[in-house]
């Protein structure tokens, strides 16, 4: 009966360490955040750019989504961490607003990005934006 138990006792052991090494990198958390213009904390540009976001940063792991209102955003280009900005994958949740999901490598610094913005008929312009953690 000894030997049983420890067996019963070490396969549950088991079963929740992998259990838990699964749970952990799929939790996501949510991070408060806003723009700095130009990687400026005072630019009066800032006030223009942050009523855009649309609640908090979804951050899983080094990946990171952003909603941003409506839908006038052409593309977004993120630092990856390495100084090196690729494409944002570009979607719409069901209220219309635009997300973007980008990976960097260090998500818990403040993140460069650039944000090209389209409103037809007023204006169309790549604006160099720094995501700053709240």
């Amino acid at each position: 009966m000894t030997v049983s138990f420890k067996k019963s006792f070490s396969m549950i052991l088991l079963v929740f360490m992998l259990a838990l090494a699964f749970a952990i990198p799929a939790s996501a958390a949510s991070q408060s955040y806003e723009f700095y213009y130009n990687d400026n904390p005072t630019s009066p540009y800032n006030a223009h750019v942050n009523p855009f976001i649309v609640g908090p940063a979804d951050v899983t792991g080094t990946t990171v989504t952003i909603t941003l209102d409506d839908e006038y955003y052409g593309y977004l280009q993120a630092d990856n961490g390495s100084g090196t900005f690729v494409n944002a994958s570009q979607g719409l949740d069901a209220n219309g607003d635009t997300t973007f999901t980008f990976t960097n490598s260090n998500p818990s610094s403040d993140i460069k990005v650039k944000l090209f913005v389209e409103v037809p008929g007023q204006h169309s312009a790549l604006y160099p934006l720094t995501i700053h953690w709240k």
